[in-house]
């Protein structure tokens, strides 16, 4: 028998990690712990010496897949046998802690979500440690439940068995509920929750109003994109005659009608972060002229939450549009409002109806906008889906580097000789231009 202490280093959080090696210990027939301790997890693994080794093999070649593994260290340890192996309490000691990002909304939870069958049938909260939020729900590290906002919902006895049981999806899932114990969503000012709330606002739609709702890192301003009497109407209320509105296609299918892309803009659209990536717009397609008035290009997303997911499709008879303009719902120049009260004192007047919920938004965190050049990813706004990862830059690089920002805008950082941003944020979409211009008057 062998003991050895495995820590493990990088994004590591929010991520699945200690259910997967929890499920790999188990499996391999090793009894230990594995626990948080903040800026690493700590694993215990106590076993044959092969046991031992194909564990560590397991956290070098298949991790969870949203993790990033940056370093392992490993040693011998001295400790008295163990019955089992279990995830233990969380510790918080010093270190660099990577948060995970939020989540977009998994294919096996989709499928959930739409299965008459499954007691999840239309939840529009609902996760597994593959998914959900993460960042916008939590205040503190390690990454437990206790710790985010979804403390509020205590769990029903069903999740309480998923998320203590090693065979389910969602063992260990921090943010873990269902219809009976998670968060509800309701109409502000009216009595309608639940089923009722969302079929209110997809007839809203539908009428050609315009609505707030409440997604995972605050509210959007939602209206058909297809309806361009909705659509000047919602640029008038927010005084923004004629910079791009983004939108939000019910699926793939639908981008294809609208717009023409290649195989790294669908990997972008479809990949687990759901940003929006800027699009060449079709001739024939069906978005109204005011979505992106005089420009040949428009700013599309992917469902990334399930309450958008059920916008598109509810088992109520509505017969839903599959675009919708899906903008900040903010006031020019103010940031993105996360919770009720912000909602009615800076939105209200820009809509007509406003969905929102009870799970608080802790960190506020707008939607990611992306576009593609010389074959590479671009991001012109990192913010859903990336932050707050750093960007990596290897260690053995020389030179200087200048870092610029405020706390919501404007933020960039650049190397001597090249140009890494973290934020890349100047203004609303920054031209490629801008940057490259920016890039060589730092190499003068």
């Amino acid at each position: 028998m062998k003991t050895e202490m495995i820590r493990v280093y990088g994004i590591v959080q929010g991520v699945g990690f200690r259910p997967f090696v929890s499920r790999e210990a188990s499996d391999l027939g090793l009894c230990g712990t594995v626990a948080n301790k903040g800026s690493y997890v700590e694993i215990h693994a106590q076993g044959s010496e092969k046991a031992v080794e194909d564990l560590k093999k397991a956290l070098e070649n298949r991790p969870p897949e949203r993790s990033v593994i940056m370093e392992i260290i490993s040693a011998h340890a001295d400790e008295p046998p163990f019955d089992s192996f279990e995830i233990i309490d969380s510790e918080k000691e010093k270190g660099d802690i990577f948060v995970s990002p939020d989540i977009a909304v998994c294919e096996k939870c989709k499928g959930e979500l739409f299965d008459k069958t499954n007691r999840r049938y239309l939840h529009p909260f609902i996760n597994c440690t593959q998914c959900g939020p993460r960042l916008t729900i939590m205040d503190s590290m390690p990454y437990d439940r206790v710790r985010t906002t979804m403390a509020d919902f205590p769990m029903c006895k069903d999740c309480e068995e998923e998320y203590t049981d090693p065979a389910t999806r969602r063992y260990d899932a921090q943010p873990v509920c269902c219809n009976k114990c998670g968060p509800e969503v309701y109409i502000i000012g009216s009595e309608k929750k639940g089923a009722e709330a969302i079929t209110a606002a997809r007839k809203a739609v539908m009428a050609g109003k315009i609505i707030a709702v409440k997604g995972i890192g605050g509210f959007h301003l939602c209206c058909d994109a297809k309806n361009e009497s909705a659509v000047k109407r919602l640029r008038e209320l927010k005084n923004r005659p004629a910079k791009p509105l983004a939108v939000m296609l019910k699926d793939i299918s639908a981008v294809r009608r609208e717009c023409d892309f290649g195989e790294l803009q669908e990997k972008l659209l479809t990949g687990w972060q759901k940003p929006i990536v800027l699009l060449d717009k079709k001739t024939s397609g069906s978005l109204c002229e005011s979505v992106a008035p005089d420009n040949p290009t428009v700013g599309v997303m992917l469902p990334y939450a399930p309450l958008h997911l059920l916008l598109f499709d509810y088992d109520d008879g509505v017969e839903m549009t599959d675009s919708l303009v899906m903008t900040s719902g903010n006031v020019r120049g103010a940031p993105i409002c996360r919770n009720d009260e912000d909602a009615l004192s800076e939105i209200a007047g820009f809509c007509d109806l406003i969905l929102s919920h009870n799970r608080r938004i802790l960190i506020r965190s707008d939607d990611t906008v992306m576009d593609t050049f010389e074959g590479k990813p671009y991001i012109i706004r990192r913010s859903r889906g990336y932050a707050p990862l750093p960007v990596m830059t290897s260690c053995s690089d020389k030179g200087q580097t200048l870092a610029i920002g405020g706390e919501l805008k404007n933020t960039f950082c650049i190397r001597k000789g090249s140009l890494y941003y973290l934020s890349s944020y100047v203004g609303d979409m920054a031209d490629i231009r801008t940057v490259k211009a920016l890039e060589e008057s730092v190499k003068r």
